[in-house]
């Protein structure tokens, strides 16, 4: 009797997380910070290691960041994908306003792809090489979308209000190679979260384009894309801290930051769970979260 009590309190509880994905879920937290360097490109990529505590093979997430901030600026969604038992890399790149060749970000997230697996077991954590996404707010969404095509290995693919633009004013292709020309070939599942108001200028020049936005790039796809638009949303919601200083002071703000931003992570944690965990039921799960929240007029879907 009491294994079976045992039993209905363990299908009570997961069904619980399935309903609840916002909230933390069962895993305890590991922290490590440290630097990755390819000798060869002199060039360093930071990265914040969260990861589930336990034993056994994680599938892992390597989140890049928007222009010019940090990854820890996304700390508590990663905290969120790693107690569900998805281990997130948050990266920090070397770039400033006078270096950004989007060449070289794309090449550093694709070094940071072959180094992380072992620079991670020294610090007693095992990536799964054989389930890892990419995803990425702003710039750090085309970088994931332009690395995407060119990794086997890479089972999904997720943008926050993606930007697929380069420097103001300056066309050159070769510096800033377009993500939206490649989105054909990504065949593995991709979301692209959109934030209504990004394409809104605040001083002059809007912080997501509306001809570099996610919607160009959703467009470009063929098969297995999701796209969200959030209401009222603004580009910098789903920062932890949307009120960042200078970055976030350019950019026009959404309506209700937190909820964008919670819901969001929601979209994040379902979508993973269903295409890199595998997890049986998680995509129904965001399904039935995209159209409730669609329902209450949150979010604008499109799906392929």
């Amino acid at each position: 009797m009491m294994r079976v009590l045992l039993i209905l309190i363990l299908i009570v509880v997961q069904a619980g997380l399935a309903r609840e994905p916002s909230g933390q879920g069962p895993f305890a937290l590991v922290a490590h910070e440290f630097a990755v360097r390819d000798l060869d490109r002199n060039r360093t990529v930071e990265v914040l290691l969260l990861s589930p505590a336990g034993e056994g093979k994680a599938p892992f997430v390597l989140f890049s960041p928007g222009f010019l901030l940090s990854g820890r600026a996304y700390r508590g969604t990663g905290e969120l994908l790693a107690s569900h038992g998805i281990a997130v890399a948050l990266l920090t790149y070397d770039m400033n306003l006078f270096t950004a060749d989007q060449r070289l970000l794309a090449d550093d997230l694709r070094f940071v792809l072959r180094a992380l697996p072992s620079a991670a077991a020294a610090r007693g954590v095992d990536p799964d090489p054989e389930r890892i996404a990419l995803a990425g707010h702003s710039l750090g969404g085309k970088l994931s979308f332009l690395v995407a095509p060119d990794e086997p290995t890479v089972r999904a693919v997720v943008g926050l209000d993606p930007v697929d633009g380069g420097a103001s004013g300056i066309d050159d292709p070769a510096r800033f190679p377009r993500a939206a020309d490649r989105m054909e070939e990504i065949t593995i599942p991709k979301l692209l979260i959109g934030a209504e108001r990004g394409g809104e200028a605040r001083f002059g020049i809007p912080c997501a384009p509306r001809e570099f936005n996610y919607e160009r790039l959703y467009e470009r796809t063929t098969a297995a894309a999701w796209e969200a638009t959030q209401l009222g949303a603004g580009h910098m919601d789903y920062l932890d801290n949307p009120d960042c200083g200078f970055p976030c002071s350019l950019c026009v703000p959404g309506t209700d930051p937190t909820q964008a931003r919670e819901a969001a992570q929601a979209y994040l944690v379902l979508f993973f769970r269903a295409h890199l965990v595998g997890e049986v039921g998680a995509q129904d799960d965001l399904e039935a979260r995209l159209e409730e929240d669609e329902a209450a007029g949150l979010v604008r879907v499109r799906r392929k």
